[in-house]
């Protein structure tokens, strides 16, 4: 447990500080209107604006999640320390004097989640357990996918629609995967991934810092159904670092903790603000 730990802490020493400018008053992204026409570069484009994250086999940063989850609301406010692979691979913490509050290790989609003050553990599919903390249900390489900014995983051909003539708001609308949607305008003169929709969700990229986001909006797109989990999160990256040597992404649960379920953990509610600081 204190290898893997280790492992992540200095793995974030080595990356640079992201400085991240407030993004609550920034208004949601406005998906394009209107049929647009069929864009035959789209997958030339989308290879182009995706190289570095596609090639992001792990991903390492310090995360720092507000907002709200469900009806009532929970507010939320943890800074994480994580790791994330393109294998399926998951190591996320809470850090806090005297060590970590919160806990969680798994491979290829399956996790340990531990409270070590409260000596309690479970074990569970890494998307359950995301789902009940942050009400996302999505796995490892969902999230890598997401804070990097390939949005999902692309096939082979991907299609695309134009709006636009030509000029500097020209947007490109283009499909990945099940469903998933990524928009394109131009930033300087070049295409950058603006926003995307997927599982319900309209993902925005509100800031970057060099190849990777720096800020990432999630929140419930208009005209979901109500049985869709409500919730406002801004992910906001510094010290990245991606494609270093990593280790077994495993945590050793003493004997003596106590198990817990899922909805346990749903009542428990370990990232509610303020919880991270607790002694």
């Amino acid at each position: 447990m204190r290898r893997l730990r280790v492992w992540v802490l200095s793995a974030l020493l080595m990356g640079g500080v992201v400085a991240a400018a407030s993004a609550c008053a920034v208004k949601s992204y406005a998906t394009p209107a209107g049929p647009g026409v069929p864009f035959a570069e789209a997958h030339l484009l989308w290879n182009d604006v995706t190289e570095r994250c596609r090639a992001t086999r792990v991903f390492v940063a310090e995360i720092r999640v507000t907002g709200w989850v469900g009806s009532p609301s929970q507010r939320i406010a943890p800074t994480l320390h994580g790791a994330l692979t393109r294998t399926d691979d998951i190591y996320l913490e809470i850090p806090a004097p005297g060590g970590p509050v919160v806990q969680m290790a798994g491979e290829r989609g399956r996790s340990t989640f531990v409270l070590p003050r409260d000596r309690r553990a479970l074990e569970a599919s890494t998307v359950d357990i995301v789902d009940a903390l942050i009400g996302l249900r999505w796995s490892a390489v969902d999230l890598l996918n997401v804070l990097t900014g390939c949005v999902d995983d692309a096939p082979a051909e991907v299609t695309g629609v134009r709006y636009g003539n030509g000029a500097a708001n020209d947007q490109v609308a283009i499909d990945v995967r099940g469903g998933a949607r990524a928009y394109l305008g131009r930033v300087h003169g070049a295409w950058q991934v603006k926003a995307a929709s997927r599982d319900g969700m309209l993902v925005e990229y509100l800031a970057r810092d060099g190849a990777y986001p720096s800020e990432v909006r999630v929140s419930v797109a208009a005209g979901q159904p109500e049985d869709i989990t409500r919730l406002s999160l801004l992910f906001r990256l510094g010290q990245v670092q991606a494609n270093i040597d990593k280790p077994p992404f495993t945590l050793v649960v003493p004997a003596s903790y106590v198990p817990m379920t899922i909805a346990d953990l749903r009542a428990l509610r370990p990232l509610d603000e303020g919880k991270s600081a607790q002694d």
